[in-house]
């Protein structure tokens, strides 16, 4: 059965309240022409547990990684011509010199409404 709009306002407001308090401002690097742009946007940012590179995994393989940090961002965010996104608070070249990068491997719409609640974002440490 779908959903209906009311339904549908419904999962966004209890999202956005489970949100309060937990959200962390980040940098979005994005290419345009010649030059780049910084747009600072709040999302939830989830460091993924730390791998012991000894410890084989249950097909007795060396455990894969294949990604870093889980980012959730707000749907109308655009990753289209992201370039990176650092782990700082300023929008400005000079801040995003100096802070953590990480490269976008995915961002994929997660949600129970056709198009989703949220976008999944898979983030990948720039060394």
């Amino acid at each position: 059965m779908p959903l209906d709009s009311r339904k549908i306002e419904h999962i966004q407001s209890i999202l956005t309240r489970s949100w309060g308090g937990r959200k962390q401002t980040v940098v979005f690097v994005y290419q345009n022409g010649s030059g780049y742009s910084y747009q600072a946007i709040e999302v939830l940012w989830r460091p993924r547990e730390r791998v012991d590179w000894q410890i084989q995994n249950k097909a007795g393989a060396e455990p894969q990684r294949d990604y870093d940090t889980l980012l959730q961002a707000p749907l109308g965010t655009s990753f289209n011509g992201v370039v990176l996104i650092a782990d700082t608070t300023t929008a400005s070249a000079s801040a995003v010199q100096a802070a953590r990068k990480y490269q976008v491997i995915e961002a994929i719409p997660i949600g129970m409404p056709v198009g989703g609640t949220r976008i999944h974002a898979y983030l990948r440490h720039l060394v």
